[in-house]
């Protein structure tokens, strides 16, 4: 004699579970639908430069994509500073010649301001060792 298990995933026979799983999958596509706009909308205008810092002062950094195009970005005193090199963000503020970057920036006829710059520390190269 064959036993029919009484708690299946998907019982069509009964009309319940299939509707219940149709019901919250489209629940969840409607979510989705109206928080993915909101998700992109908070990312802002926002445009960003990658690269590494050739030359920096107090007012500009000039950042080598990696397409070979040398970029000026000017500094403000409220342009932020994450050292992203070390645990936890500690470690030196202020980023220095040959550091990775991700810069946000701002454009205003024509010239990038930065609005905060990540970067983390360009990795010491050892000597070989000999034999």
């Amino acid at each position: 004699m064959i036993r029919h298990l009484p708690h299946t995933i998907i019982n069509i026979n009964r009309g319940g579970t299939l509707s219940y799983i149709v019901k919250r999958t489209r629940t969840l596509v409607l979510v989705m639908i109206l928080l993915v706009p909101g998700i992109a909308a908070a990312h802002g205008k926002a445009k960003h430069v990658f690269g590494t810092i050739t030359a920096l002062d107090t007012a500009e950094i000039q950042v080598l994509t990696k397409e070979g195009k040398t970029v000026s970005i000017g500094t403000v005193a409220e342009t932020k500073y994450k050292n992203r090199g070390k645990e936890g963000g500690g470690g030196e503020d202020v980023p220095k010649v040959g550091d990775r970057v991700a810069v946000d920036v701002t454009e205003k006829d024509g010239k990038f301001t930065a609005t905060e710059v990540q970067f983390s520390s360009a990795a010491k190269l050892q000597k070989p060792m000999k034999d």
